[in-house]
């Protein structure tokens, strides 16, 4: 057996002894990306909402990603914990690492670092061969989506995080790489706040091509309460599409999955814009 070297994203460094046998998933797409490189039987527990793949959902809770249970955790005797920087607590996994729990720090938010998380991933757990193939399978598939669509003609595209109050996402997120990477811009991308609210008159004043909405699941209605607002281009051409939240909000290969439909939502749209300008010519 030999030691295992890795650098969380955070720039610190980890060493474990030989690849970890336990592991304890502290985010749901740290979960799911865990199940995608082959390590789902290393997983002894997750916290809540980890429900994908199936076989998470019978996973044993340490409660969630912002309050752990460190008792049951330290019951469990992991190698490893993994951890998400922007929801679990520092002080509870300084409080592990106190207690002698390796903890690795990940943060994904683009393509490119969900793809080195899966081969770091691999390699903690050793399964860095089924991590490298998924890995290079995702980079892949961006390429061939970069390739097609980034000299497509921009749309500009107001996203719909949430819609009591009306939530949108700036430049940092996960779905702004979508929409870039399908060839639109996001109007709100320079907000400081990662989830601006804003009014319905700043959305009318940015008058987006397209509105795309991650809120079905939550308000099967949503399409009709942007009907009223005929003035807006993405209404008066009813682009308003939908995507899958959990897809294109969990840094997973699911996120290439919801950026493919993304892109072709976007497609149909600069289609149909196409059409409708040779048509005014003749």
């Amino acid at each position: 057996m030999s030691e295992v070297r890795v650098v969380d994203d955070l720039g610190r460094p980890l060493v474990l002894p030989q690849a970890a046998k336990r592991v304890i998933s502290l985010a749901p797409h740290i979960t799911e990306n865990l199940y995608s490189v082959g390590a789902g039987d290393q997983i002894v527990a997750a916290v809540s909402y980890s429900d994908y793949p199936e076989a998470a959902r019978a996973l044993p809770r340490v409660g969630d990603f912002a309050n752990l249970n460190i008792e049951r955790i330290l019951s469990l005797n992991p190698d490893l914990v993994i951890a998400w920087i922007d929801g679990s607590s520092a002080a509870q996994l300084e409080r592990l690492e106190q207690l002698g729990i390796p903890v690795l720090r990940e943060s994904p938010d683009s393509f490119a670092e969900i793809a080195n998380s899966l081969r770091r991933l691999g390699t903690v757990t050793g399964n860095a061969h089924e991590a490298e193939r998924v890995a290079a399978d995702l980079e892949a598939r961006v390429g061939h989506l970069r390739e097609r669509f980034q000299e497509q003609t921009t749309l500009t595209v107001f996203y719909q995080l949430w819609h009591q109050p009306l939530i949108t996402s700036n430049n940092s997120q996960l779905i702004d790489r979508i929409v870039r990477l399908c060839g639109g811009r996001n109007i709100f991308a320079e907000r400081p706040e990662i989830a601006p609210r804003v009014n319905i008159e700043a959305v009318i004043a940015a008058d987006p091509d397209v509105i795309l909405s991650g809120v079905e699941k939550h308000d099967p209605q949503w399409r009709q309460y942007w009907q009223r607002w005929t003035q807006m281009k993405a209404v008066e051409h009813g682009f308003l599409f939908t995507t899958d939240a959990d897809q294109i909000h969990r840094a997973t290969l699911r996120a290439l999955a919801g950026a493919e439909a993304v892109c072709e939502q976007f497609d149909q749209a600069r289609q149909k814009l196409a059409a409708e300008q040779h048509s005014n010519k003749d």
